[in-house]
């Protein structure tokens, strides 16, 4: 295992960062500019690009199997809604999906033809659904609640968190019952978590503001500590697909930078 080290120390806070898929870049939610944009990096921190300039708040947003795309949350106005753009250059397009509905947190299916989501109406709870990448009518996924979609690699399962409750979830997705997988992630912590075709890395907070780096094996039911982290860590955790590095925010002062931690395996 190598330190952490800092990837991207721009001015500005940061959130959410996910690795592309062949670990090249970065894309991640940024207020540099005044308003929380999207933004890419390559993984040296080099050559970063604005991808959205839509004067509101655009965030989580997730890289598609073959790294040509980008779906987003954005939040023009009272509901947010989901969007998916081509990177680099491209124009945001408007995915309609449930009217009248807070519509976030995309992923893209394995095949990358369906957009996972989460959504909700007034005091309802957050459930989770999917439609095609084209556009169509959703498909409702979850009962019990869920946010944070991610579909497994092999394609069988969701996982997902629930937004006032502790844990991962897991769902197959072709019919039948949930179940808990992971309980040691608190309640608010949706995005700190992610997935490998062996287990779920995730943060661990102990006192305030102390945070571990863990794993949760899903083959043995069993979780260790990675790395001890040292400062107070913000919002997102992201592994690459062969769970050797990780992405995870560090704050510093009144800013924040993206944090790479290599060599895992």
């Amino acid at each position: 295992q190598k330190p952490p080290f800092a990837l991207v120390s721009e001015k500005g806070d940061k959130m959410r960062p996910e690795l592309s898929p062949d670990g090249k870049k970065v894309v991640f939610e940024s207020d540099r500019l005044g308003f929380w944009d999207i933004w890419t990096c390559d993984v040296d921190g080099s050559r970063c690009d604005q991808i959205t300039s839509l004067h509101g708040t655009a965030g989580r947003a997730r890289w598609s199997p073959n790294g040509r795309y980008l779906a987003f949350e954005f939040h023009p106005n009272e509901r947010s809604e989901i969007y998916i753009v081509e990177v680099p250059g491209g124009i945001p397009r408007l995915l309609p999906t449930i009217s009248g509905s807070d519509n976030l947190s995309p992923s893209w299916s394995r095949d990358g033809k369906w957009i996972y989501f989460a959504s909700k109406r007034g005091a309802e709870a957050f459930q989770i659904w999917k439609i095609p990448v084209q556009g169509g009518i959703p498909i409702r996924l979850t009962k019990n609640g869920g946010i944070s979609p991610v579909e497994s690699f092999d394609g069988h399962n969701l996982y997902y968190s629930k937004y006032e409750q502790n844990g991962v979830w897991r769902m197959p997705l072709q019919g039948g019952e949930e179940s808990e997988v992971l309980r040691d992630i608190d309640s608010g912590s949706w995005p700190n978590w992610a997935l490998t075709p062996e287990g779920i890395y995730f943060l661990k907070f102990g006192k305030f503001p102390h945070a571990d780096l863990a794993f949760f094996d899903l083959a043995s039911g069993k979780t260790h500590v990675v790395w001890p982290l040292q400062q107070r860590v913000g919002w997102g955790l992201s592994s690459s697909v062969d769970g050797k590095s990780l992405l995870y925010i560090q704050n510093q002062f009144a800013e924040s930078n993206l944090m790479l931690v290599r060599n895992f395996r």
